[in-house]
């Protein structure tokens, strides 16, 4: 296969690496602006060739994946008119997917587009963090556009099993209410947590100086790119309003539950959310 990735920072070097572990005899060519992390990429073996602009380097790949921002991910497209074949399969790895869907159907309305994304990641976003245990074992979202065919579905099926992920085959707009809930909310609440501290912090910064394992581990995805967060919650702007209101209710709720020192219903709220919890860890 020779398989095109543009973007090569942790998600798109994590499957660039965990690709040619799988087929050592595939071909890979990665465009990224940064210098370093091709460099890196080419010293690793993750990659054959790097290039910093999208060409002719991208003609007869029988699969392209765009692994930068949501929205740099659809700028890309029109670049890619000329280059990808008829049965090119296009793909990403944003965490929203109508956008980009809505994008292929209005700029390459003939193009095999399969939208994906793997369910794993860090706070640190660069190819210097990219590993091949990444993507081993995780979820891995496909939303196939009307162009795709069972052939190739089964093509994309097949790469994300042998790389040790789980495809779960969706509609575009599910998936988008199910990443809203499980990471873009949770992201907000990171966020606004860390504001909460700051804003609250004393003169002398002991909330900060103090601040240990609990309040790190809920707010470690608050270290995550900003351009990134600022362009998933544009993309992502209807699902992640509907249940950050929802949140904020449930906030209301447990204070409100506070404030009366109820103390059994206290108790219930936190062993019903306790048992739930429990059963993801799985």
């Amino acid at each position: 296969m020779k398989i095109g990735f543009i973007g090569l920072g942790l998600i798109g070097g994590s499957l660039a690496i965990s690709i040619k572990n799988a087929f050592p005899g595939s071909y890979i060519v990665a465009m990224n602006r940064s210098e370093d992390s091709l460099k890196l990429a080419l010293e690793k073996g993750a990659i054959d060739k790097g290039v910093r602009t999208v060409g002719d380097d991208f003609k007869d790949c029988d699969m392209i994946f765009l692994c930068t921002p949501v929205e740099t991910n659809i700028s890309f497209l029109e670049q890619l008119k000329s280059l990808i074949g008829p049965d090119t399969i296009l793909t990403d790895v944003g965490s929203v997917k109508s956008g980009i869907h809505e994008a292929v159907d209005r700029i390459l309305p003939d193009a095999v587009f399969i939208g994906g994304h793997p369910m794993a990641g860090k706070e640190k976003v660069r190819f210097e963090n990219a590993s091949g245990e990444l993507i081993k074992d995780a979820y891995y979202y496909l939303t196939p556009s009307k162009n795709a065919c069972e052939e190739h579905i089964a093509k994309m099926k097949n790469i994300v099993e042998k790389i040790g992920a789980i495809p779960v085959i969706v509609e575009p707009s599910l998936h988008d209410l199910i990443v809203a809930a499980i990471s873009h909310v949770p992201h907000m609440a990171a966020y606004t947590l860390v504001r909460l501290v700051k804003d609250s912090d004393t003169d002398e910064e002991y909330m900060r100086i103090s601040a240990a394992g609990g309040f790190k581990d809920i707010t470690r995805v608050a270290s995550s790119d900003p351009t990134m967060w600022q362009q998933i919650c544009l993309e992502n702007r209807e699902n992640i309003v509907t249940l950050m209101k929802k949140y904020i209710e449930e906030l209301e709720i447990i204070t409100d539950l506070i404030e009366k020192s109820d103390s059994k219903a206290l108790f219930d709220y936190f062993d019903i959310s306790k048992k739930y919890r429990d059963s993801i860890i799985g």
